[in-house]
């Protein structure tokens, strides 16, 4: 089973060495509103900041909320397309680190963002509504966690 599982990201992985080539090739920064729900744990609910940078094929994440518990993130999209007109979609798989302050808690997993994306003015400003299937271990209390990571967020591509 685990080398199916292999053979699969390899494969998923290999054919998407173009998943940035059409919009967003370069530079992109923007903000995000983030949640999440079920488990215990988890990304921090609050305002992140989105970084794309030229050459490297990462989007990503890096948050805090009113608690300042701090939450970063980093995925690779896998496949995008266009649903219609100025309506596209990604799909990722990527990871996340948060450091909770009080009381102290470090949560780490892996992520499959599935978003809808806009772009009312080409290919320089993007809407997105994500989705993030999420499963993660925790510190403290000591133990996996599954949730569902969202957001919604803009950037602007340069």
């Amino acid at each position: 089973m685990k080398k199916i599982l292999f053979l699969v990201l390899v494969v998923l992985l290999a054919s998407a060495t173009g998943a940035f080539a059409a919009k967003g090739s370069g530079l992109a920064i923007g903000g995000e509103g983030s949640l999440y729900f079920g488990g215990s744990g988890g990304m921090p609910m609050g305002a992140m900041l989105t970084l794309h940078l030229p050459k490297f094929p990462m989007m990503l994440g890096i948050g805090i909320d009113s608690s300042l518990d701090i939450g970063v993130t980093a995925d690779y999209w896998v496949a995008r397309g266009n649903l219609a007109s100025i309506f596209g979609w990604y799909v990722g798989v990527g990871g996340y680190l948060t450091l909770y302050s009080s009381p102290f808690d470090l949560a780490l997993g892996g992520r499959i963002p599935i978003a809808l994306q806009a772009w009312p003015f080409g290919q320089s400003f993007e809407i997105f509504l994500e989705v993030a299937p999420a499963v993660g271990f925790s510190l403290i209390p000591t133990g996996f966690d599954w949730h569902i990571q969202s957001a919604l967020g803009f950037r602007f591509w340069f």
